[in-house]
């Protein structure tokens, strides 16, 4: 019965559950959406898109169907739909329905990566714009069959142009000012802004990709606005000016600068006064400011209508009724800002850069700390996935491994130097110089927390007594860089894996070698120690799990290890729940890089996997014998 029930899940394809998702692309423009039921927002999170409630921080939907990083998200008016694109070799748009969180229709035309998605006012269209160079195509699709409606180039001139933002503004008006039935929006970038006209039926263009006249007015544009009465577009710039621009004429009204770091994000406020409009302008220095257009092109500063935050202005979504913003930074942050008085509160925070190491502390499951390469260390919360501090080093590399030790966070940079931070306030408390010559690759805490075992760039392995912060033994036969260190329990013996294909265990009072594990092709990246202390799984980079018994020099062939499942449901079933995860960590989607096995585990696996600034958690039943999916 075993055999057949093993053999049947090797039959399936093995997934993991995404449990919670911490960070997201803040460095993309408008990546963050405000959904129109005024609970959910949506944003991208390397290639996942994430449909998060902003009142439960445990309710979060991952909609993953890409391939590669999401480049552009658009929802639309009514949030029925939303819309994705990514850049890639499979550079392919993709919608999806909100309320069943399902893929409705994938559109494969694009090449080289999707700049820009926008729905229509009436969501019946949906406008994508390729990269340039490489794709420079304009489509648009027909949101009732899924089907293309029309298509042109996006630029005229490859080689001085691009398309960076696009904006529809409703039905084209005649010469009267009258609606039309064809649909209009613009298009901006590098050198260029025009305006489009669409005949909806025929897939005809009355008026196709025409230039606005803006004289010496030469700018590179970010972001784009239709004023309420659609007769006027804004336009955001790299110099850090909005520009109005008459629809009628397709020329230049006025300008004003409103940043020095350049224009990022670009919103357009509801205003109960005719021929005014109120603007708000995200800046790449931080700043959020709000501005008034009288007479729709006499732009003006508003008295305490500006702010700082801490990073570059991204993205600005409003409410569905009107009354806050949801607001994005390219440092990871996400507020929530009331429209009156500008006032902001923190929604949610992560590292603004990949993720380097992670690590539980022994004796709990409740919070586990992280760094990064912004040279970060911060302590998460797994209850409601809020910081409890962060501590940072900006002169000291890049924090490579981390592990807790008391109350503290004992981590290794990339200078040579082992950094000790309080684990409450963040504050970094003492350092040691020249640990390893290149760098610390590798680090690990004893169970007693008396020593700590580190590992070079040049395969040596020191062991340091935390008191004194001294040197006690010097243990050398790594070739290559210590990738991943573990001590087992009674403290006397630890484990060493390096990039020279070697895992070596280690005597540490006698400074011996006793056990070598070799693997047959690629370096080690990690592994992690079973709780019997007999049994290791790693991870290296021929890309999948090695399984190996210490009593044998080579990885143990897989069929010994079919039923893993079950052994590890022998072993840790009298155990509490959530004692310990199964973390893994990488700087791209699809191959793992480290991973931590702290005190037994219950039939829960948590498998985090990092793309750029996020996190994610994984939650799965059963541990399979396979490499993880890419989300």
């Amino acid at each position: 019965p075993i055999a057949s029930s093993v053999g049947a899940m090797a039959d399936i394809e093995p997934t993991m559950e995404l449990e919670h998702a911490i960070g997201f692309s803040g460095h993309l423009r408008r990546c963050l959406v405000f959904h129109p039921n005024g609970r959910d927002m949506v944003y991208a999170a390397g290639g996942c898109l994430i449909v998060a409630d902003m009142l439960d921080p445990h309710n979060q939907v991952f909609l993953r169907g890409h391939d590669d990083f999401i480049t552009t998200v658009d929802v639309s008016p009514s949030g029925r739909y939303i819309a994705s694109g990514q850049r890639g070799e499979n550079a392919d748009v993709i919608v999806w329905d909100f309320e069943e969180k399902r893929l409705l229709y994938r559109m494969q035309s694009h090449d080289a990566g999707v700049a820009v998605v926008a729905f229509s006012h009436d969501e019946k269209l949906l406008l994508s714009v390729g990269v340039t160079p490489g794709d420079n195509r304009l489509f648009v699709w027909d949101m009732a069959s899924g089907l293309m409606n029309a298509q042109s180039n996006a630029v005229q001139s490859v080689d001085s142009q691009n398309t960076m933002c696009a904006v529809w503004g409703g039905f084209f008006k005649d010469i009267k000012r009258r609606d039309t039935s064809n649909y209009m929006f613009a298009t901006a970038g590098k050198k260029s802004i025009r305006i489009w006209c669409l005949d909806p039926v025929n897939g005809a263009w009355p008026v196709m990709g025409e230039n606005f006249t803006a004289h010496s007015h030469i700018r590179d544009y970010t972001c784009l606005a239709f004023s309420q009465d659609r007769n006027h577009l804004f336009a955001g710039s790299t110099t850090g000016d909005v520009a109005c621009f008459q629809i009628k004429s397709k020329s230049l009204a006025s300008s004003k600068l409103c940043t020095q770091g350049g224009i990022e994000s670009l919103m357009v406020l509801p205003s109960d006064e005719k021929e005014t409009s109120s603007l708000l302008v995200g800046g790449g220095d931080g700043t959020l400011t709000r501005i008034v257009a009288r007479n729709f092109s006499d732009l003006h500063d508003v008295m305490n209508g500006k702010i700082t935050l801490k990073g570059k202005i991204t993205s600005l979504c409003i409410s569905p009724d009107f009354s806050e913003t949801i607001v994005g930074s390219a440092e990871g942050l996400m507020y929530r800002m009331r429209n009156s008085d500008m006032k902001t509160v923190k929604v949610s925070e992560s590292h603004r850069g990949p993720i380097t190491a992670v690590t539980f502390p022994r004796d709990s499951s409740d919070r586990f700390a992280t760094c990064s390469i912004d040279g970060s260390i911060v302590v998460w919360d797994l209850t409601d996935y809020r910081i409890l501090c962060a501590g940072r080093c900006r002169d000291g590399g890049i924090p490579t491994c981390i592990a807790f030790a008391f109350e503290c966070i004992i981590s290794g940079w990339t200078d040579g130097k082992i950094r000790c931070f309080d684990g409450e306030t963040g504050e970094m408390l003492w350092d040691i110089s020249d640990v390893h010559k290149g760098g610390v690759t590798a680090l690990q805490v004893s169970y007693n927390q008396r020593f700590m075992i580190t590992g070079g760039e040049n395969g040596d392995i020191r062991v340091w007594d935390i008191k004194s912060r001294e040197m006690v033994s010097h243990l050398k036969e790594h070739t290559s860089a210590i990738t991943s260190i573990s001590i087992f329990e009674d403290d006397a013996h630890a484990l060493t894996g390096s990039k020279d294909r070697n895992i070596l265990c280690w005597d540490l009072r006698h400074e011996k070698r006793v056990a070598s594990l070799r693997q047959r092709m690629g370096g080690i990246n990690s592994f992690a120690l079973l709780p019997d202390q007999l049994q290791v799984v790693s991870v290296g980079q021929e890309r999948k799990l090695s399984f190996w018994d210490l009593r044998e020099p080579d990885p143990v062939p897989p069929p010994c290890f079919l039923s893993l499942a079950c052994f590890f449901l022998a072993v840790f079933s009298h155990l509490p729940p959530l004692n310990s995860h199964l973390l893994s960590c990488s700087s791209h989607l699809s191959s793992p890089t480290s991973s931590s096995l702290p005190p037994p585990t219950p039939t829960f696996l948590f498998y985090p996997c990092h793309t750029p600034s996020s996190l994610y958690f994984a939650l799965s039943l059963l541990f399979f014998p396979f490499p993880p999916q890419r989300p």
